[in-house]
């Protein structure tokens, strides 16, 4: 991705995705802590130092990023008041060769819509910009909320799979949101 893409940031009516930038340290590493009380994926388990190196990774990123061969997180701020809210990504799945789309919502400010809003622009974002026939969301079966927002978002459930770079051990709920601009796959 070119780093003066004009697509970036992207505006819904209370929300900003935005790229990270080495500001986000300390907001990216409160998202690390929660992984800590089972209030984040535990593949977010990082103490300071790698977060702050997983930071540095996700900005050199943006220069050369597409998402049929990587994958990029971007940080999700309020639009009145740039507060930092979670994060969202969006890239390639190896081993499924498809690209994907998530989001992470900080724990205070869940519940307020915003992991709907970000998922609907986020996948809208990725279908226009790389001219996609669809993404996909995959989500394990505890993460009930997250499975209600994939679904308000108009994904659809088109079974489970199995992605060991994920986790070796679930398998994970395995959805499509179909670009309405393309021919759809049977």
């Amino acid at each position: 991705m070119d780093k003066e893409n004009p697509t970036l940031p992207i505006l819904t009516d209370r929300l900003m995705i935005r790229k990270l930038t080495r500001k986000d340290q300390e907001h990216i590493y409160d998202l690390c802590l929660q992984a800590f009380t089972n209030d984040w994926p535990a593949g977010w388990k990082m103490n300071y130092q790698q977060a702050s190196d997983f930071l540095d990774w996700q900005i050199s990123k943006y220069d050369t990023f597409n998402v049929i061969s990587d994958s990029v997180y971007f940080a999700v701020v309020s639009r009145d008041n740039s507060t930092f809210i979670g994060h969202c990504h969006v890239g390639n799945i190896e081993e499924l060769g498809e690209t994907e789309v998530g989001y992470g919502i900080a724990k205070r400010f869940r519940g307020l819509g915003y992991a709907t809003e970000v998922a609907q622009a986020l996948t809208q974002w990725a279908l226009n910009t790389f001219n996609l026939k669809y993404v996909v969301a995959t989500i394990v079966d505890n993460n009930f909320s997250s499975l209600k927002v994939i679904e308000k978002a108009g994904f659809v459930k088109y079974g489970r799979k199995k992605i060991p770079s994920l986790d070796e051990q679930n398998e994970f709920n395995y959805f499509r949101y179909y670009n309405p601009s393309q021919k759809r796959e049977v």
